[in-house]
């Protein structure tokens, strides 16, 4: 961990990191890939109860984005 250098702005405050490209290499082959899609019924928190059909949302939601 010595090897991380930390950059600062003028008045002191961290602003970036640089890191050993090694170290970025262990980082990223940490990362699990994504084998499926995400499950709204695993994300959707506080709304649990209040949410009943959380795929129908997330399709409601989709569609507002979509461009005619």
């Amino acid at each position: 961990m010595n090897d991380i250098q930390y950059v600062y702005d003028a008045s002191g405050h961290k602003k970036s990191v640089i890191i050993p490209i090694e170290l970025w290499e262990q980082t990223l082959q940490l990362q699990k890939p994504r084998i499926s899609p995400c499950n709204p019924e695993e994300c959707y928190g506080i709304y649990r109860d209040t949410i009943k059909n959380p795929d129908k949302v997330a399709r409601s939601l989709r569609r507002e984005w979509m461009r005619i």
